[in-house]
């Protein structure tokens, strides 16, 4: 039997289990002697996430799509296309686009992606608690920008699973102040890596957002086992539900910095947040407000 991640799906208002993609594998790299060897001589480079990245690319992936829709029972009904003929590639089919919807008012913070939600508060000293690891802002972004606005605020961690759509958007609109780019490792970023402090040492990307009507957001993009690259459209100013970037194939997360009393994150995410547990959101989504 293999193991499961309970999530909230905040839209069907039920729990589910989450089946854990590529579960025994993961087991052998990070649970075994030669498993972690092989995670530390090949597999955390970035040659391997080339290597991967081009053979998700080719034709010869395509093999893939069929039995991954089935697997994880996704649905492609309001995809662009529908069908995994459709599809030129694992690739293509990974960053397949979706016809999402806001509803929210424009003083409501939206969810930026299809992923399972965390909140957090950012506690003194610039650090912030997730599934059993500590973190500290400055190793988070690599001492690359000024962080007391910061403390006491909220932070917010988004996990794309592999079965998602792995496109992101502005959550309001405004303008881009700067851009880091972060080289790192690639390890997964779920709970089967936690001990690994994944979010500090995987590359990333940060990106400082002067925002309408949440202030500088600070946004970083996590890539994880198997991802290829983290690709972000070259704008410097946007609107709301325009699409940031995405991310080429594997897990990822997408980690939001709120100032101190700028948000207030809807009662049921902090709840289920505060018992560990994540809720299922969609770009567009209400989330929190100002």
């Amino acid at each position: 039997m293999g193991t499961y991640i309970k999530i909230y799906d905040r839209a069907a208002g039920i729990f589910r289990r989450e089946k854990q993609y590529g579960e025994k594998s993961l087991e052998f790299l990070y649970h075994t002697v030669p498993g972690r060897i092989l995670l530390k001589l090949f597999f955390c480079r970035r040659i391997y996430s080339k290597l991967n990245g081009t053979w998700m690319k080719s034709s010869l992936s395509a093999g893939k799509i069929g039995p991954f829709i089935r697997e994880y029972d996704i649905d492609l009904s309001d995809c662009e296309r529908h069908e995994p003929a459709d599809f030129k590639s694992f690739d293509d089919f990974f960053t397949r686009k979706y016809h999402w919807r806001c509803e929210a008012g424009t003083r409501e913070l939206i969810a930026p992606c299809r992923g399972r939600l965390l909140s957090c508060g950012i506690e003194k000293g610039l650090a912030f608690h997730i599934k059993g690891g500590v973190y500290t802002l400055p190793e988070l972004v690599d001492n690359r920008f000024e962080l007391s606005r910061y403390e006491g605020g909220v932070c917010l961690v988004y996990r794309l699973a592999p079965e998602d759509c792995h496109r992101y958007f502005f959550c309001d609109e405004g303008r881009i102040l700067r851009t880091e780019e972060i080289k790192g490792v690639l390890h997964t970023v779920r709970p089967l890596s936690e001990r690994y402090r994944v979010f500090s040492r995987n590359h990333r990307i940060c990106t400082l957002m002067r925002t309408e009507h949440f202030g500088d957001v600070l946004q970083i993009e996590v890539g994880a086992l198997q991802i290829g690259k983290i690709n972000n459209h070259p704008v410097t100013e946007f609107a709301r539900m325009d699409e940031k970037g995405y991310f080429s194939y594997g897990g990822s997360t997408i980690i939001q910095l709120y100032c101190p009393g700028v948000v207030s994150v809807d009662r049921d995410i902090q709840k289920y947040s505060r018992q560990g547990v994540e809720v299922l959101v969609n770009p567009g989504e209400r989330i929190a407000t100002c």
